[in-house]
């Protein structure tokens, strides 16, 4: 028994750090002086994202082709409603990093916990 959970443990630490892809969105200005759902107030120009898998203060690089970004999950989305179509919303700024914000939804955004 004490080797299935040490198995399950290693596992469970080896996705966590493999990262997975998902499709990103992203929220603006017109959130901006609003508390996210960690307590903090948004704003458009940090790196941070909205997330219903990760945990508050959980650090996420996200990879794009070239280009990435880390970011903090400080609220939950996307929206319920659109999770068939996208897993995180990211600040305005974070989005830019990886890509124009006129893309609207970037696809097969790579994601990885920071430890």
């Amino acid at each position: 028994m004490k080797t299935l959970i040490t198995s399950m443990i290693v596992i469970g630490t080896l996705v966590a750090s493999t990262g997975k892809t998902v499709n990103v969105s992203w929220y603006g200005a017109e959130y901006d002086g609003r508390r996210c759902a960690d307590g903090s107030i948004f704003s458009h120009r940090n790196l941070s994202c909205a997330s219903w898998d990760y945990a508050f203060g959980t650090k996420l690089k996200l990879t794009h082709g070239p280009r990435f970004v880390v970011v903090e999950v400080t609220d939950r989305g996307p929206a319920k409603r659109l999770l068939k179509t996208r897993q995180l919303d990211l600040t305005r700024e974070a989005f830019s990093r990886l890509a124009d914000p006129d893309a609207g939804i970037l696809k097969n955004v790579k994601v990885e916990v920071m430890k």
